[in-house]
């Protein structure tokens, strides 16, 4: 199903003249036992409160715009529709916040436009009109096609439309097409997650992202483990299963990029990396973050009091000295170390940053050469520790 341009862009290094754009659409058909993302379950029907939400993106896009220096002296090169279930608001809406987008701000020839989709709302004719207002990339939140798993994760259900997904996506008229996969499931077997695995391997899909089940403070998942109601993630499993992926995913052609993110050479997520390569982005829409002009802030997971204010928010500065560690050392492709470090660390703490680097390259956990950083693959089952000790040195 590959046939559109592929790209290789790695070692990764600090861009100055780019920036991504994150909407938050906060509905789904019903909220997820497991997620901590901000959203709301309403059943099959659409929002009724849809065109209001929408105006209150623009309006918050507008008024960000006024205030960025970012959003004025860069190239928008991403957008990302996230959720939630953005695929349960009309095309229209986004045809329509994509013009606003247009319009606003500079725009790179070959923006990437991505969205998630549930497999309940998936079919040909709704990628067929994605693809015609330029949405060119489509990621689909599957979890697991094993109904006593999604059901475990209190997931609606569609047999008909599950079954259907492979052959969907690979007459897709969209090419860059990903899929979330979870493990350690209870109730899910090892294999049965090959075999989700396996099925979508079979079409070439050419991202995928898979996930560990896990316990997120706040959750309805979470509380039902604290009483009892429900069994943890199978970690023994998981583990299995994260030491045994990058292989075997290079053994059908995939590049391991970030830890639960692989893909075929040059199908990166653009607009994923700007997290981890520390990159601007406006984030848009009710318990979306953003990180503008070296601050960070976050909007009120409340949609009826963002769609009444939806430009009130709080600032706050963003310290790269820490924050560098949590996202740029996820990453499994090579980068640039000293092109980030030079850029956004001070020079007290870069010198604690290079002395821990160095020490694990003779503990023999990374590879550095030329200036270019890429972890081993038996830093992963310790890669929270080993970042936790940059935090510490900084």
């Amino acid at each position: 199903m590959i046939t559109s341009k592929q790209r290789n862009l790695p070692p990764w290094q600090v861009r100055n003249n780019h920036f991504g754009i994150y909407i938050h659409y906060p509905y789904c058909f019903q909220k997820c036992d497991y997620c901590d993302f901000y959203s709301e379950g309403i059943g099959k029907d659409p929002a009724k409160n849809e065109q209001e939400l929408f105006d209150g993106f623009i309006r918050e896009i507008i008024d960000k715009k006024q205030i960025s220096n970012d959003l004025n002296n860069r190239t928008c090169d991403t957008v990302f529709f996230g959720g939630g279930t953005p695929s349960k608001a009309s095309v229209h809406s986004f045809e329509r916040i994509l013009k606003t987008i247009r319009n606003e701000f500079r725009l790179e020839s070959e923006v990437e436009i991505s969205i998630e989709v549930n497999p309940e709302d998936l079919d040909s004719k709704l990628l067929l009109d994605y693809a015609s207002i330029g949405i060119n990339r489509v990621n689909i939140g599957v979890q697991t096609t094993k109904e006593e798993g999604l059901n475990f994760l209190g997931r609606h259900y569609d047999k008909v439309k599950y079954k259907s997904l492979p052959e969907v996506l690979n007459n897709s008229p969209i090419q860059r097409v990903g899929i979330d996969l979870m493990y350690g499931i209870p109730g899910v077997s090892i294999e049965d997650f090959y075999f989700d695995l396996n099925t979508f391997l079979s079409i070439k899909l050419p991202h995928l992202s898979l996930y560990s089940l896990t316990l997120e403070k706040g959750t309805q998942y979470s509380r039902n483990v604290k009483d009892l109601k429900k069994t943890p993630p199978k970690e023994e499993e998981q583990i299995k299963i994260l030491e045994e992926l990058p292989n075997y995913l290079k053994s059908f052609g995939y590049e391991w990029y970030e830890v639960s993110n692989y893909c075929l050479p040059g199908f990166e997520s653009q607009h994923n990396l700007k997290y981890w390569t520390y990159e601007p982005y406006l984030g848009i829409g009710p318990g979306a973050h953003g990180f503008l002009d070296g601050k960070r802030y976050g909007n009120p997971r409340n949609t009826n009091l963002y769609i009444r204010d939806p430009i009130k928010v709080k600032w706050e500065n963003a310290d790269p000295n820490s924050e560098l560690a949590l996202t740029l050392f996820r990453l499994f492709s090579p980068f640039l170390y000293m092109d980030f470090l030079e850029s956004y660390v001070s020079p007290k703490n870069r010198e604690e940053y290079l002395n821990k680097i160095y020490s694990w390259e003779k503990r023999g956990l990374c590879q550095i050469k030329n200036s270019v950083f890429q972890w081993k693959n038996k830093a992963l089952l310790t890669l929270d520790d080993l970042i936790l000790e940059l935090i510490s040195g900084s």
